[in-house]
């Protein structure tokens, strides 16, 4: 990252000024292959997507970014995702273009990662719900494991001759999900490949029918974490702990420090504290900019009202409008959330995953009861 404006930004977010954008989350399609019960992104009317000429007019506008992260939806399922990638690249120059998939187009994935014309700058996060049988019974016939395990093969090889980055993202998802995690880290530790972990949310405003375009307040807790229904029971504190346990083992540095930060917060929410810490001020539509598939500004992703679009409107518009100076005041009032891919936005461009020490680790705490019993954002703002 750069080192001048990483400074102007962290400064302006804690003073609660607006930065330029520096963290972009583009979706690049809705459309999705999986069939997750704990996302409906496949069950999503797809609607209007950005073709290649209008990313770029979009991306023109938003200007030099330090990093960008592809999604979907399964981004794949593009046939023009290269070039929406090269495109991205071009106009906004990122330090790092990292793309998250469900590793089912192992063809089309390899072709990315052969051809593309930064390479060291590119990173891809497979996702895996657990093993074979698991992931499986979660994903459909058409994002299987072995499909995802094949891709994952394709990409160690192409890294050593280029020098992209790959890793794998466990998306947690059940008692059983969490049970499959060890022997799941075990085998990619083998083949050379950093696993991550999260714990699934209960729902999402982002992926989910029902919150499409709303606000996910209930999912907003100030103590606690609402987990996902089928982690009910599971020993996910426990869980956390032996992911801290093993953070000294990852391959990357960067993802030592990012995951140490993360999993501290969350086994801290997950222990039900009082004031749950870390806890950056968010900077959702400041230092982070999401980009849904038709080129619509969201708020972040437990608020996908949108403050207006880059494809027919200014970044200066869109940014300084009426409804972003609305949806900031929301934001400044949300408690925060602990979702990873908000979190870690959050902890760079204010600064304080650079000024927090973890020197203890706290006394484990045996069950995850009533993580969700706290009042809701709504509640908290009538009272």
């Amino acid at each position: 990252m750069r080192a001048l404006p990483l400074a102007v930004s962290i400064v302006k977010n804690r003073a609660g000024s607006v930065p330029r954008p520096s963290w972009c989350t583009y979706l690049v399609s809705y459309r999705c292959n999986a069939r997750c019960g704990m996302c409906d992104s496949w069950r999503l009317k797809p609607g209007s997507e950005l073709t290649v000429r209008e990313v770029a007019i979009v991306f023109d506008k938003i200007g030099r970014l330090d990093v960008v992260r592809l999604t979907g939806g399964e981004p794949f399922l593009r046939a023009d995702f290269g070039e929406i990638a090269e495109t991205v690249m071009r106009c906004s120059r990122p330090s790092v273009l990292h793309v998250t998939s469900n590793g089912s187009r192992p063809d089309a994935i390899a072709a990315l990662a052969r051809s593309f014309s930064r390479p060291e700058r590119l990173r891809f996060l497979i996702s895996l719900d657990g093993l074979a049988p698991e992931h499986d019974q979660s994903r459909g016939d058409d994002a299987t494991f072995d499909t995802a395990l094949e891709t994952v093969r394709r990409l160690i090889e192409i890294r050593r001759q280029r020098g992209i980055d790959v890793a794998v993202n466990h998306t947690v998802i059940s008692a059983q999900s969490v049970a499959d995690h060890t022997e799941l880290r075990e085998r990619l530790v083998a083949m050379g490949v950093d696993v991550q972990s999260v714990l699934a949310y209960a729902d999402s405003s982002m992926y989910g029918l029902k919150l499409r375009g709303k606000k996910a307040e209930h999912l907003i807790v100030p103590q606690g974490y609402p987990l996902h229904p089928k982690l009910r029971g599971a020993d996910v504190i426990g869980f956390v702990e032996e992911e801290l346990a093993h953070i000294s083992k990852l391959r990357s540095r960067t993802t030592r420090i990012g995951k140490r930060y993360y999993l501290k917060g969350l086994l801290s929410r997950l222990k039900g504290d009082r004031d749950p810490a870390p806890k950056p001020r968010c900077v959702a539509l400041r230092s982070h900019i999401r980009l849904l598939p038709d080129g619509r500004v969201p708020v972040c992703q437990f608020n996908t009202e949108t403050v207006g679009s880059l494809l027919t409107s200014s970044l200066e518009d869109v940014w300084g409008g009426v409804q972003a100076k609305e949806s900031r005041r929301w934001v400044d009032a949300c408690p925060g959330c602990w979702a990873e891919c908000e979190v870690m936005p959050s902890a760079i461009y204010t600064g304080d995953i650079a000024l927090r020490s973890f020197d203890a680790t706290p006394a484990p705490l045996r069950s995850s009861s009533a993580l969700t019993s706290n009042p809701t954002m709504s509640e908290r703002l009538v009272k």
